[in-house]
């Protein structure tokens, strides 16, 4: 029985809960769409769910948070990202009526797996001695719905339901065999994968509805996250090495902590304006392959110091409130130690977001998808930048 005597829910989630929920909106927003027919834009949104799926498992292990709970939500969120979803897609796709028995025996034996699963866990392979499935894991799903909605542009839809149709009896029936799955342990084969079908399937969106499309939204919020990344990582590159170190100046030791100093003031906005000049290339790419670019309207070079100055200002009033009760800089405190993880990831998402929507005029919508999808990349980001030694952690 979960007991939790400081707080009045049932439940205590933790930062990888956080990830793991996200795909109840993206899923939500999947299905909003595929029921009005734009089922390309809801398969990108798929593989963007399939990418918190991957992660949060490899972070819960990775961050010692590995709990039953954990298990079990994850296994709610794979019924909607890999059952429920794809089967609205599929209906969406005129996979109904008699072929809608292919779709009866994914789902039935999808969650005969993932009850399995719940159980039992990951197992060892006997053959090469690694962690691997028990029975076909139910993501699959996802990669076969992609694979043979592009093959129908070949083949026709009439034959592509059959290929369906014989895929899913595979599926199902290999998913519930007893037999040890191959599992993906590579974070950059993930991401390979799961971004790459993003992509794919955000060019197929754009080429069905053009301007018109809704993944332009998401898109765009991503798009105007390189100034920020390539700021960021250039910016850790001058900490690492101590450049200017002549600038390495509190800009108030009292209200902000010694660690937010004029270097990162004067620098950062410059090295993100450098990088909304590094997208000029992609600017050139899109308006080849589709006649138009996201950030025509926008100076490159505006839009990245637009970007740092927002970035930098917001994390002031964020130092300014832990200053005020008590934490120092760069300390994160045991209690409540993952809200102050969230807010140090989201008050210069937030700032960003103002910045852009206030002095360039992207769309509110825009914003919000910006201010939820930066911690993400956030995280990715840091976890590189701790790995090639360029930060002492990865939170």
């Amino acid at each position: 029985m979960l007991k939790n005597k400081n707080l009045p829910f049932i439940i205590k989630l933790n930062r990888v809960d956080l990830i793991t929920l996200s795909s109840v909106l993206t899923t939500l927003i999947a299905t909003r769409y595929a029921i009005d027919g734009q089922l390309y834009f809801s398969m990108s949104l798929l593989f963007l769910a399939m990418t918190a799926d991957a992660l949060d498992g490899m972070l819960a292990r990775k961050w010692g948070l590995e709990r039953e709970f954990g298990r079990y939500l994850d296994g709610f969120m794979d019924v909607l990202i890999y059952l429920v979803v794809p089967s609205i897609i599929m209906l969406q796709w005129q996979f109904d009526g008699y072929w809608s028995i292919y779709i009866l025996l994914m789902n039935a034996c999808g969650c005969i797996r993932l009850s399995v699963f719940n159980q039992v866990g990951n197992i060892e392979s006997a053959s090469e001695n690694k962690l691997a499935y028990k029975g076909m894991p139910v993501f699959w799903s996802v990669f076969i719905l992609a694979t043979v909605m592009i093959v129908e542009k070949l083949i026709g839809l009439d034959a592509a339901h059959i290929l369906l149709a014989i895929a899913l009896t595979l599926f199902s029936f290999y998913m519930v065999i007893d037999k040890a799955f191959f599992k993906f342990s590579s974070l950059t084969q993930i991401l390979c994968l799961t971004l790459g079908g993003f992509a794919v399937f955000s060019v197929l969106a754009l080429q069905q509805l053009g301007l018109e499309s809704p993944i332009l939204i998401l898109l765009l919020a991503l798009y105007l996250q390189i100034p920020v990344v390539i700021g960021g990582v250039l910016h850790m590159v001058i900490v690492k090495r101590n450049y200017l170190s002549v600038l390495v100046i509190p800009i108030h030791q009292g209200l902000f902590g010694e660690n937010k100093t004029w270097r990162g003031l004067i620098v950062v906005p410059l090295l993100t304006a450098f990088g909304g000049l590094c997208m000029w290339p992609f600017e050139g790419l899109m308006m080849k392959i589709f006649g138009v670019s996201l950030l025509s309207q926008w100076n490159l070079g505006l839009l990245g110091l637009t970007a740092g100055i927002g970035y930098v200002l917001a994390e002031l009033p964020n130092s300014f409130f832990k200053r005020r009760i008590g934490i120092q800089a760069g300390e994160v405190p045991a209690d409540k130690k993952y809200w102050f993880i969230a807010l140090d990831q989201l008050d210069s998402a937030v700032g960003v977001a103002i910045a852009y929507w206030l002095m360039l005029g992207i769309s509110f919508e825009t914003a919000w998808v910006y201010v939820i999808s930066f911690p993400i990349t956030a995280l990715l980001v840091k976890q590189w930048l701790f790995n090639k030694n360029l930060k002492s952690s990865a939170a």
